[in-house]
């Protein structure tokens, strides 16, 4: 008895999150939300896996008609403001995250696309991000006044 009691709480302690993957993302309906924020270029994603979980974050590109980066910024933060998003206090300058009780435990972060920087670190899917950096870099080659933004959406770290 004592060794099928061993065995049982060996066999629990040792299953890891690996046997029983998850995954999160924010909700299809925030990300069709965000997308009436400017005029979408691009929409893409990135992983992030650890310890059998994955998180997957939406990225959206906008065109929300601003003249530099700081309007750029500055307007897509005064759209999203309106629809019930509210910033950290104070935004910073280059990259500002958001959260909204109509969305809750989801956030968002916006940022000019000139100063995006593609996630590159453990966990994250390498092939996925090679091919958003490269997105990217096309985007910022066609954007001269620099005014187009990133949108973030992150899914709520307890799902």
């Amino acid at each position: 008895m004592a060794l099928a009691f061993a065995l049982v709480t060996s066999l629990a302690t040792g299953c890891r999150s690996e046997f029983f993957p998850s995954e999160s993302r924010a909700a299809p309906e925030l990300v069709a939300d965000l997308r009436g924020t400017g005029r979408v270029l691009a929409a893409t994603t990135t992983e992030w896996y650890w310890d059998g979980h994955t998180e997957i974050t939406d990225i959206l590109v906008l065109d929300v008609g601003g003249s530099s980066f700081r309007d750029g910024l500055d307007k897509a933060l005064g759209i999203l403001r309106a629809r019930g998003w509210e910033a950290e206090d104070p935004p910073h300058l280059w990259r500002t995250r958001l959260e909204s009780d109509k969305w809750d435990g989801a956030w968002i972060a916006v940022e000019p696309l000139m100063n995006y920087e593609v996630a590159t670190s453990e966990g994250f899917d390498e092939q996925l991000d090679t091919s958003n950096a490269t997105l990217f870099k096309r985007l910022i080659k066609r954007n001269t006044s620099g005014h187009l933004v990133v949108v973030e959406a992150h899914p709520d770290p307890d799902n």
